[in-house]
């Protein structure tokens, strides 16, 4: 792995050249405002709804997303991953002409092969490692986030030297990027998702339990799992000394505590799980088939989950917990 910074790329190949951002949602926005103030041509294409809006309070005259894709050089396609496919054919690939560039912000519908594109466009994806939000705003402090990208197909032979000019116009060079293929981060990507993340929910939600059924208050329990921030003082101490590393920053006791009874506490079944999720649902194209293919059925059940979560006597004792810190926080403020 290499990460590439500022001086290692050039922006010039954008010089003259449209971009399309196709969606102002969560990547769209920043990565447009950025390009913009990088001094970038940029085009919006987005529906008539609340994004749309936004793009023009910001200072964009939107257009519809066939207009947009027509308009483009270079086409961020960045709409959801189960809306893309719906509005594929019928919206984008009509405006798609030879020598244009198609950029993804995630590998995932080209990587499983859920869309088809041009092949006689370049296809490259530029996957920040961060939320949209995060990376507008480390750009506005002179920042960048660590990100990925990756060259499909190289139609014009200056497709790598493109995704690296739109990593650098969107700030993402001051942090780094590195290098990968579409399916290498999907399939990463989902793995968080659907094991690591999913395993760490599952996990602070048995954690709360069990402490609350043995007496623990539950505000107590959440204030211990997240909510004080600690965990998330410590995952940064991960990422700058390492993760066994950043051990020695805390107590010898709880040094002992956590190496001495981290072993024995995944079962057989779990780790069997997890690897039924990487093999068979992520790498086999099972997840793609439930949430892409199956996408009205698989949306009631996220909505489902959300309402389950939302009502979980955890999710309650948190917004108590939140509000205090909140409060709190006001007072010091107003003082």
């Amino acid at each position: 792995m290499q990460l590439l910074r500022d001086d290692d790329v050039s922006q010039a190949l954008l010089d003259g050249k449209t971009v399309s951002v196709l969606g102002y949602g969560n990547q769209g926005r920043a990565q447009a405002l950025n390009l913009r103030d990088s001094g970038v041509q940029v085009v919006i294409g987005n529906r008539d709804d609340e994004y749309r809006d936004l793009a023009v309070s910001e200072g964009f005259e939107p257009v519809e997303i066939p207009e947009a894709a027509a308009a483009g050089d270079i086409l961020l396609v960045l709409t959801t991953d189960e809306a893309m496919p719906l509005i594929w054919d019928d919206q984008i690939a009509p405006g798609i002409e030879a020598g244009n560039v198609l950029c993804w912000g995630s590998g995932y519908n080209v990587g499983f092969e859920v869309i088809r594109p041009s092949v006689e466009a370049d296809w490259i994806m530029i996957a920040p490692m961060m939320p949209g939000n995060v990376v507008r705003t480390r750009y506005e402090q002179g920042q960048g986030v660590i990100s990925q990208f990756a060259v499909e197909r190289d139609s014009t032979g200056n497709a790598r030297e493109i995704a690296l000019a739109l990593c650098k116009g969107m700030g993402l060079t001051r942090a780094g990027v590195y290098q990968t293929s579409f399916r290498g981060e999907a399939e990463l990507n989902l793995y968080t998702e659907q094991v690591v993340w999913a395993g760490l929910a599952a996990w602070l939600q048995f954690c709360f339990e069990l402490a609350v059924e043995n007496g623990i208050p539950p505000e107590n329990v959440v204030m211990a799992l997240y909510a004080s921030t600690e965990s998330s003082e410590i995952m940064g101490l991960m990422a700058e000394h390492g993760f066994y590393k950043q051990m020695k920053y805390h107590s010898t006791t709880s040094q002992y505590g956590t190496l001495t009874r981290a072993g024995n506490l995944i079962s057989k079944e779990v780790r069997e799980q997890a690897r039924h999720n990487l093999v068979n649902d992520i790498q086999g194209g099972a997840f793609v088939k439930e949430w892409t293919q199956d996408n009205q059925a698989a949306s009631k059940r996220l909505e489902q989950f959300w309402q389950k979560a939302l009502a979980h006597p955890m999710s309650l004792a948190e917004d108590r917990v939140i509000q205090m810190i909140q409060d709190v926080n006001k007072t010091d403020t107003d003082s």
